[in-house]
């Protein structure tokens, strides 16, 4: 993610900010046995998501931005010094957290969910089980609006979010998103020959009508992304 969009990200934002309140420790403890305290872990007694929380210098205290990577090989960075999480926290000056998706493996340990063979994991459970970490980041930054943000794969978990658990963000950002599944395969098996239909993902742009008319969305996508092209992008804003 290059600083210029981290820029506009802002203006969503800040778009309603209110006082801050401490946090609060709510006790969950992981099925690993580690304790949801928001810093590393996050989820439920069912299911924890691996994270880490990048506090800025002189941070403002009214937004919490949550980001959620792309698709990966199984595997993604959490780290506090590069990467998207970071542009995020230093371009906005808000806490943010980097979240690791269900089944995802970092330096931190692995996130509880299935990664289905690193592959074909936009499903229900998996949505799910964001939404129960987000519910649970609401607990633990009362006061705060927060931001959800997904790049690539995970831009299309934030549409399914958005849809399947809507009050689980004040607002949504997908950038480079894949959100209309079935031929955004096709277009990956005949442009990089990588695999093919996914019968186990969910489809943003199918999901979209659940998507509340108050949510506040907003896609971003780069005019030559080869990849997840414009026009996945586009699908889903007409069918908004």
């Amino acid at each position: 993610m290059s600083p210029r969009w981290a820029k506009r990200i802002g203006a969503l934002a800040l778009f309603a900010l209110m006082g801050a309140a401490q946090a609060v420790d709510t006790g969950v403890k992981c099925p690993n046995g580690q304790p949801a305290d928001g810093v590393l872990h996050v989820g439920s007694e069912r299911h924890c998501l691996v994270m880490r929380l990048i506090e800025p210098a002189q941070a403002q205290t009214q937004v919490l931005a949550v980001f959620m990577h792309g698709d990966n090989s199984g595997r993604s960075e959490l780290r506090t010094d590069r990467g998207n999480a970071f542009t995020l926290a230093d371009k906005l000056r808000v806490s943010t957290v980097a979240l690791l998706r269900p089944g995802y493996q970092s330096e931190l340990g692995r996130s509880d969910g299935y990664n289905l063979g690193r592959d074909d994991d936009y499903t229900a459970g998996n949505v799910e089980v964001v939404a129960t970490a987000l519910a649970q980041l609401r607990q633990l930054h009362p006061g705060k609006k927060l931001l959800l943000v997904g790049h690539s794969g995970g831009a299309a978990m934030t549409g399914l979010v958005a849809a399947r658990f809507p009050q689980s963000a004040d607002a949504y950002l997908l950038a480079a998103c894949p959100c209309d599944v079935p031929p955004w395969r096709e277009w990956r098996q005949s442009s990089a020959g990588r695999g093919g239909f996914w019968p186990n993902s969910l489809s943003p742009l199918a999901e979209a009508p659940k998507v509340p008319v108050s949510t506040r969305i907003a896609l971003i996508v780069g005019s030559q992304d080869d990849n997840t092209l414009p026009r996945f992008s586009e699908a889903y804003v007409a069918r908004l």
